[in-house]
């Protein structure tokens, strides 16, 4: 039913907008967003201008827009459905930019020139995601390389071969990961942790536990963490939304609760000898709660506070400016 309501909403949305978008660089925490928004935790006003505030300081992108001439104050129906399937993997992120396209464009929420452009009767922006190739750039390691090309053994097709590489490229850098990490053992609950991980993707280099700037000053930490179930029983990581969350950034002073994380429906619960990555941004406060900007100074030592039901650790950051 979801399927079908989306796609009848996707028709009058293109029928509506002019343009519609290329893949878009939305960070995986911005799900549990439009999760609260979508199930009503956070109202429309909140959502649209934590949403606003995110892209004028460039953390989504959203493609060249056309404005409409009027203006309008109502959200339609199928903006805050797809925002709620987006969040529970039904549909894809197209699906939900589209939506941001449109509160743009009827002037529900206002950005500005430089953050979104209007693109005027200038053909559509929407171009079909790029074929991925089955050929895998080489990694640098020729162990890896070697294992990659063996998944192309002429017996698969282009899903599978995508498939068996995604498998090998998952486990090598979860195994180097953990091999350049430290080790926090909180109860059952291993934590490893890596100051100033960077990796390799398509879209580019994408930076982890060390301090960036926005284009207005803004600090963004952008914590990654490699956790691990070493007991013989399920354990909860939990993480509801940014006031109520077992994890924050503490300077031996203050405190700041996080503005998203990719927690899912709020809470990680790792099986018995389950490893898997989580990410918690610090950045802007996005309009969602009382909540403050992060804010960093080099002359002090940052930790991430950990308050589980299962232990407490403060685990040291060691964090470095990058360009």
């Amino acid at each position: 039913m979801k399927i079908l309501l989306a796609g009848i909403a996707s028709v009058l949305l293109l029928s509506a907008v002019a343009t519609s978008v290329d893949a878009a660089n939305v960070p995986d925490w911005v799900k549990n967003n439009a999760g609260w928004w979508a199930q009503d935790q956070i109202d429309d006003s909140a959502f649209v201008s934590g949403v606003q505030y995110m892209i004028e300081q460039g953390i989504i992108d959203v493609p060249s827009t056309t404005r409409s001439s009027g203006t309008s104050d109502t959200i339609p129906s199928w903006v805050k459905n797809n925002a709620g399937w987006w969040a529970d993997g039904t549909l894809t992120e197209n699906d939900f930019v589209n939506g941001l396209q449109y509160l743009i464009k009827m002037g529900i929420m206002q950005v500005s020139a430089s953050a979104v452009s209007d693109d005027g009767a200038s053909k559509s922006q929407y171009q079909a995601a790029p074929q991925e190739t089955s050929t895998p750039k080489s990694s640098g390691n020729a162990d890896i390389d070697e294992m990659l090309a063996a998944c192309d053994d002429g017996e698969k097709n282009k899903r599978e071969i995508r498939d068996c590489q995604g498998a090998i490229k998952a486990e090598y850098k979860l195994k180097t990961y953990m091999n350049n990490g430290t080790k926090h053992q909180l109860g059952n609950v291993a934590y490893y942790y890596v100051s100033d991980w960077q990796e390799e993707t398509r879209k580019g280099v994408k930076q982890f536990n060390n301090i960036a700037y926005t284009a207005t000053g803004q600090a963004l930490l952008n914590v990654q963490l490699l956790v691990q179930n070493t007991g013989t029983g399920n354990e909860t990581l939990m993480c509801t939304s940014p006031s109520i969350c077992n994890y924050s950034v503490w300077d031996g002073g203050h405190k700041w609760v996080n503005s998203g994380s990719d927690f899912t429906s709020g809470n990680v619960i790792l099986k018995p000898g389950q490893t898997r990555f989580v990410n918690i941004l610090w950045g802007p406060a996005i309009g969602y709660g009382s909540y403050e900007n992060f804010e960093y100074d080099p002359n002090k030592d940052y930790y991430l506070r950990i308050a589980e039901p299962f232990g407490k650790l403060d685990l040291p950051l060691n964090l470095v400016v990058v360009p």
